[in-house]
């Protein structure tokens, strides 16, 4: 029963500050599911099979975790949790709308500034635990390819990928640092 209680209440908690949705989630759901319920290895294959799956990320992770901890009850009351936050707001938001102007480009730039620094903490939630500096370069290099570029960042991530996978091994063997 504690176990669901938390299991709940986390879920909750993760609904309320998960506003970006998608990748932006992945980091605050690190930070309080391992090494709580999942070690480091399986939060990776659980981000895999939840990304995989229809649905938010949050949500299957949600589901994920309370159906290995607690089968199909904590597995359902996880999954409320983790939208019933959003839905309260939602529903809290159509009611004062009826009474308040809201400054909608002021909401949406609070929400982008905040889902900038979610998905900020994603990508240090899930840094490789090696700093190979090869690979940093090739990802801060797809990045600005993407960013800065007119070409589409699919191909500056297989571009990345690809350079990796020829020039990798070489580039290692002159710095000395084996994979």
């Amino acid at each position: 029963m504690q176990t669901l209680l938390e299991i709940v209440v986390t879920f909750f908690k993760i609904g309320i500050i998960s506003f970006g949705g998608g990748w932006s989630t992945v980091g605050i759901i690190k930070n309080e599911v391992v090494p709580r319920w999942v070690s480091e290895s399986e939060f990776r294959s659980l981000i895999a099979i939840a990304q995989s799956t229809p649905g938010p990320i949050a949500l299957n992770a949600a589901t994920m975790i309370g159906w290995n901890h607690g089968g199909f009850l904590a597995a359902l009351l996880a999954t409320l949790s983790v939208v019933a936050f959003p839905v309260m707001l939602i529903a809290a938001a159509t009611i004062l709308s009826r009474h308040i102007k809201l400054d909608k480009l002021s909401i949406n730039e609070s929400l982008k500034t905040g889902s900038m620094a979610m998905m900020i903490m994603t990508l240090w939630a899930l840094k490789p635990s090696t700093s190979d500096p090869f690979l940093i370069i090739l990802g801060i290099g797809a990045f600005v390819i993407a960013a800065f570029t007119k070409i589409n960042a699919l191909w500056a991530i297989l571009g990345a990928g690809a350079l990796n996978a020829i020039a990798g091994p070489w580039i290692q063997g002159l710095l000395g640092s084996g994979r």
